[in-house]
């Protein structure tokens, strides 16, 4: 079953910088904590549904199928590239902005992130037991998953609506948040690359 390696390694892939993490750290420097809770919402119903799928097998389709492969990594590709334009177009000033995160957003980015399929067919495929009954497992392993998913990306967007207090200059914000694009969209090529 799922022991401290299994969760050390869920801490270390959720905690880290990626296209939801980043994206919620930009809409909390840019617009607070609250405006991002309907994609933060998404991004844990999305990523929960993600580990479900892959518990139940879907991973393994998508590791014996080349060609479906590639296509989920340029629609991914093309999902976070579009989700880092809307972040360097939030507009630091205009709180109507944040309403651009919505629920569908968040819920999309982890099903089209390279690095989430990678944190969760990895995750599921080394930490979990053939000999075992799949249920338990499958609950568990997104349980683990969802609770550390949840901390850190309300983690990340409280970082950015304490940088926003930090960075009074809105040069300084925006800078920030072109930043954070381009760390999305890195973070995304590396996950490709690997």
């Amino acid at each position: 079953m799922f022991t401290m390696p299994f969760i050390l390694f869920v801490i270390a892939m959720t905690g880290t910088p990626g296209p939801g993490n980043l994206t919620l750290m930009a809409i909390g420097q840019a617009t607070g904590f609250r405006s991002a809770l309907p994609f933060l919402a998404g991004t844990t119903s999305g990523f929960f549904c993600l580990n479900l799928a892959v518990g139940f097998g879907l991973g393994e389709l998508f590791v014996a199928s080349p060609a479906l492969n590639a296509v989920m990594k340029v629609l991914g590709t093309a999902y976070i590239l579009y989700l880092a334009w809307k972040v360097v177009r939030l507009n630091i000033d205009a709180p109507e902005m944040a309403r651009q995160f919505l629920f569908r957003d968040g819920a999309l980015i982890h099903p089209f992130s390279p690095k989430s399929w990678a944190m969760s067919v990895v995750g599921f495929s080394q930490f979990s037991d053939p000999a075992a009954p799949l249920l338990p497992q499958v609950v568990a392993f997104v349980c683990i998953f969802f609770v550390f998913q949840l901390s850190f990306h309300c983690l990340w967007c409280a970082a950015g609506v304490w940088l926003v207090r930090l960075l009074r200059s809105v040069r300084i914000r925006v800078a920030v948040n072109c930043t954070v694009a381009l760390l999305m969209v890195g973070a995304t090529m590396h996950a490709l690359l690997l």
